[in-house]
């Protein structure tokens, strides 16, 4: 035992040895700031980790401020190589729920394995388009009936479904156009029971971020990531990706 205890002191010791004070990290931050390639965006978030690290005391906020700045620009400056990474430290860094949801969504989006996720993704937003659906379909909302079952696969996913509804989409359309002299159809317990079993069968299969999202937002369209607008996604303008005198510039500028 007093051999660990010794191991312990001597490693906490080293480290306080080598570890730089708080002088020499804002030298050597400033450094790495002003070294900073938008050829090489995993420097970026690597260095984001390292500020976060270093926060502390009156300059925290500040300091946190900047580490989602060089996560962000180093997501925008490559999302599919450094936007997963650059999406979890936000979403870690961030201020409200939303925005932690949101971040966390983006992250599980560019997940290198994200192909069957992404399945997952297309299946809860089917069924919940479909629950939308017929909400206003008991409602006889004939209108806003069909275009909840024209978005994404819920049309597809009701005809997988004679359960919920005999004779599926053209079933469901057909009824939407007698509302109007008829009104609102009316549905056996059996028929909704199986409803919210396929929307919370699809909804457990979906990435933890949809769950989450359902249950903070309600059933609100979520965000959808666009890989062609990384400006969009991150919030920043990668071509201000340099550090020069104490402030960020365009890449055109620094030259």
């Amino acid at each position: 035992m007093r051999g660990v205890r010794w191991a312990v002191t001597f490693v906490a010791a080293l480290v306080a040895a080598t570890a730089p004070g708080a002088d020499a990290w804002r030298e050597q931050l400033e450094r790495r700031l002003s070294a900073l390639d938008p050829s090489r965006p995993v420097d970026y978030v690597a260095l984001a980790e390292d500020v976060v690290d270093h926060a502390a005391g009156a300059s925290q906020d500040a300091d946190r401020a900047l580490a989602r700045r060089l996560a962000a620009l180093a997501g925008a400056l490559d999302p599919r190589g450094s936007g997963r990474s650059a999406a979890l430290l936000l979403a870690e860094l961030a201020a409200s729920d939303a925005e932690r949801a949101r971040m966390s969504a983006v992250g599980a989006f560019l997940d290198p394995a994200s192909d069957a996720r992404e399945q997952r993704a297309a299946d809860a937003d089917a069924a919940l388009s479909l629950v939308r659906a017929f909400t206003h379909y008991r409602r006889g909302e004939a209108q806003r009936a069909r275009d909840a079952l024209a978005r994404g696969q819920a049309a597809a996913l009701l005809d997988r479904h004679p359960d919920i509804l005999q004779g599926g989409s053209a079933r469901f359309l057909a009824d939407c156009d007698a509302m109007r002299n008829s009104g609102a159809p009316a549905m056996s317990p059996q028929q909704v029971d199986a409803l919210q079993a396929l929307a919370a069968g699809a909804i457990a299969g979906a990435p933890r971020t949809w769950s989450e999202a359902i249950v903070q937002g309600g059933l609100a369209p979520l965000a959808e990531v666009d890989l062609a607008d990384p400006e969009g996604i991150f919030g920043v303008d990668p071509a201000e990706c340099l550090w020069r005198g104490g402030r960020w510039v365009r890449r055109t500028d620094a030259k």
